[in-house]
């Protein structure tokens, strides 16, 4: 005989609502009660009808993540690698699927939403990389569809998980003033794209406060269209150290240097965000900012279900995860002058 979330919350001496907050993840039931009930949920390997969970909450079971980058541009980029996978990892044993989707440009993104609000084949939407004026946002809203944003909303309205953005480019940049560097460029993302944005801000407010002049070169997402403005950037500018938008895009920023015969740390001292595996790959080391990627999934997809789950009474509209500086050898100059 099947065993239901009935029989789970008799076993467990709990209510039947607790047994649905566990199993959405609720953060909010206390520590020994949800330990009781999945206790009791693997003891019995129960496992929820999500079919019959969907007809009667009108609901699908799905949340749904849009990427966007150019055709291939997701290949081996470790920063949507962990965030598909933390995800995921979060979603297991909920009664939740995660439904990805790619695009690759503003018009058929616009598209893939508009089919999502219309046909309602997702419960609710990770949104990434928010831009400057973005139409998503303003389209989820309109709908009051169910969303959570990882990033700058600039909005105090609209559920978020991020970090103190602007306090990482700074916290990068002083590391490299601090080791000698002093014509310290930074290669960003494309321009209004909020988190390259709030860094370029945070290097900015660095640099000037050091007496150095800004440099700052956009690039398009990705390892290669990196490479590219980093070899123009170098040939032009001659900075003797970058700060990089994300790991991805830094790997780009080696294989430039080594065009160009700069010897990293000791010609071109080097830092980027995210502290990805890809990290580990350079001989010496590549510095990276950590972000806290897996606190700022489970923040985002718990924040999510309960938004689905019209549970947002206790919910922290802005959740900020602390930032930390891991370093590594890209960035320590030989015979480094303090200041």
């Amino acid at each position: 005989m099947r065993v239901t979330q009935l029989d789970i919350a008799k076993l467990a001496n709990v209510s039947q609502a607790t047994v649905s907050r566990v199993l959405s993840g609720d953060d909010k039931v206390e520590g020994n009660i949800r330990d009781r009930v999945l206790d009791v949920i693997r003891l019995h390997n129960y496992q929820p009808d999500v079919r019959a969970r969907s007809l009667r909450l009108r609901r699908t079971g799905l949340i749904g993540l849009v990427l966007k980058r150019p055709q291939g541009g997701l290949s081996d980029d470790p920063f949507f690698a962990a965030l598909t996978a933390g995800i995921m990892d979060y979603l297991c044993g909920k009664p939740y699927h995660l439904c990805v989707d790619v695009v690759t440009d503003d018009e058929s993104q616009g598209g893939i939403y508009d089919e999502m609000l219309r046909t309602r084949r997702v419960d609710g939407l990770i949104l990434v990389e928010p831009e400057d004026a973005d139409e998503r946002i303003n389209l989820l809203q309109r709908d009051r569809f169910p969303f959570v944003l990882i990033g700058n909303p600039k909005n105090n309205n609209i559920y978020s998980v991020d970090n103190d953005n602007v306090h990482a480019g700074e916290l990068a940049t002083e590391h490299l003033i601090r080791n000698g560097y002093r014509r310290i460029a930074f290669v960003g993302g494309p321009r209004d794209i909020t988190v390259s944005d709030d860094r370029i801000e945070g290097y900015r407010r660095a640099v000037t406060a050091a007496g150095f002049a800004p440099i700052i070169a956009h690039s398009k997402f990705g390892f290669e269209s990196a490479r590219e403005t980093a070899v123009n950037l170098l040939d032009r500018e001659r900075p003797d150290a970058l700060v990089v938008l994300d790991d991805f895009m830094a790997c780009g920023v080696v294989l430039a240097a080594r065009q160009l015969n700069m010897r990293i740390p000791d010609q071109l001292g080097l830092v980027s965000f995210n502290d990805s595996s890809l990290c580990n790959l350079l001989d010496m080391g590549l510095t990276s900012v950590s972000l806290g990627m897996d606190q700022i999934v489970q923040a985002a997809v718990c924040t999510l279900l309960q938004v689905i789950e019209e549970e947002t009474e206790d919910i922290q509209v802005r959740h900020i995860v602390p930032c930390e500086l891991k370093i590594r050898g890209s960035s320590l100059r030989p015979m480094a002058v303090s200041v």
